[in-house]
């Protein structure tokens, strides 16, 4: 029976004293069909010279190169120059174990629904010891990151959330697990040692939180209709009690939202509708046109009420097929917004406003 292919992705930068190491660990797996894709991200030591060496004695590696562009930016390119069904990144730092690359393509192979499948791990280097992780949950998944980055999944999904952000300034796996995750799907951590994490001053885990809080803005803007349906609101900077949060906010600044398609993209746009800017303005997203149409009126709210009928709301019609949804909320006890999305070549003729 033929097996899965396995892309082994590996970003390498200034790594010269672990990165050897790192690939023979990966090209010690009891897994026969898998390739290893190093990209340099513009190293200034011997990091290129090692993986072509590494390269021209063993096949299953290829090696390619980039200006520095971030980590980002490397696994995107090494997963387009992959030949694999699975993928699995792994920081040039890391070691694997023989068995991990096995065991995760079997639940992969038997479980569709599977997403994700990861395995436990241990420090070594700075710290040594167990890395305990949380039990999984997507309540969590938004409120911290419970994945590390060398976690197995398919290319197809890469594809589908297109791919790791450029723009975020640290945390993009974790980014990337909610983009998997808002789609649907199980994830799987398998009972066994798979991976040595190596902690050094420099670790990317640890020079990561500095951005936090930019993290944190962009994870909002992208990932808003998750974070409403899972936290009742936006992730805030106190992460862990951002639930608690929304819902103190929303007793006096109520909002709703309705989306009438199951199309992540387009429940983007409508829980995006205030974030991205001038209302009225025309998107495109998808090859189609998308408006916002605004409505702003004087509503007195009671706190701890529900939210009172807007006129998007009310203008929105369920069965025509260009209207997409509405994003209604209280701003103030005597103001209300909303918006009225719609998707049509015909934008003006969609809608009568009196």
């Amino acid at each position: 029976m033929k097996q899965s292919k396995v892309s082994v992705i590996v970003p390498v930068y200034n790594m010269e004293k672990y990165l050897a190491a790192s690939l023979e660990s990966v090209l010690k797996s009891d897994y026969a069909e898998f390739e290893v894709i190093v990209i340099d991200d513009g190293s200034t030591d011997q990091s290129l010279a090692i993986a072509n060496q590494l390269a021209e004695k063993d096949g299953r590696i290829r090696v390619y190169s980039q200006p520095n562009s971030g980590v980002s930016a490397a696994r995107n390119l090494g997963i387009e120059m992959a030949d694999g069904t699975y993928i699995l990144p792994v920081d040039a730092d890391d070691l694997i174990a023989y068995n991990y690359i096995s065991a995760a393509v079997k639940v992969l192979d038997a479980n569709p629904n599977v997403k994700v499948v990861s395995r436990e791990a241990h420090f070594f280097g700075n710290k040594s010891g167990r890395w305990v992780f949380k039990p999984f949950s997507l309540d969590l998944l938004c409120r911290r990151n419970i994945i590390d980055v060398c976690s197995m999944y398919r290319k197809s999904d890469w594809k589908l959330v297109g791919g790791y952000c450029r723009e975020i300034p640290g945390r993009e796996d974790w980014d990337f697990w909610l983009s998997i995750f808002e789609h649907g799907g199980d994830f799987v951590r398998l009972p066994l040692v798979g991976l040595y994490y190596r902690i050094r001053k420099q670790s990317k885990r640890i020079t990561d939180r500095k951005n936090d809080k930019e993290v944190i803005d962009i994870l909002n803007k992208r990932h808003k209709p998750l974070f409403f349906q899972v936290l009742g609101g936006k992730l805030h900077y106190q992460r862990t009690y951002s639930k608690l949060i929304n819902k103190i906010i929303s007793i006096f600044f109520p909002h709703n939202v309705f989306v009438k398609t199951e199309n992540i993209y387009l429940q983007k746009l409508v829980y995006g509708v205030n974030i991205e800017g001038d209302a009225k303005k025309l998107l495109r997203m998808n090859k189609e046109e998308v408006r916002y149409i605004t409505f702003k009126e004087k509503r007195i709210h009671v706190p701890g009420s529900k939210i009172k009928k807007s006129l998007a709301r009310e203008y929105f019609n369920p069965l025509d097929p260009s209207h997409i949804g509405y994003y209604e909320k209280q701003v103030s006890t005597r103001k209300m917004i909303s918006y009225l999305v719609l998707t049509t070549t015909d934008l003006e003729g969609s809608i009568r406003i009196a």
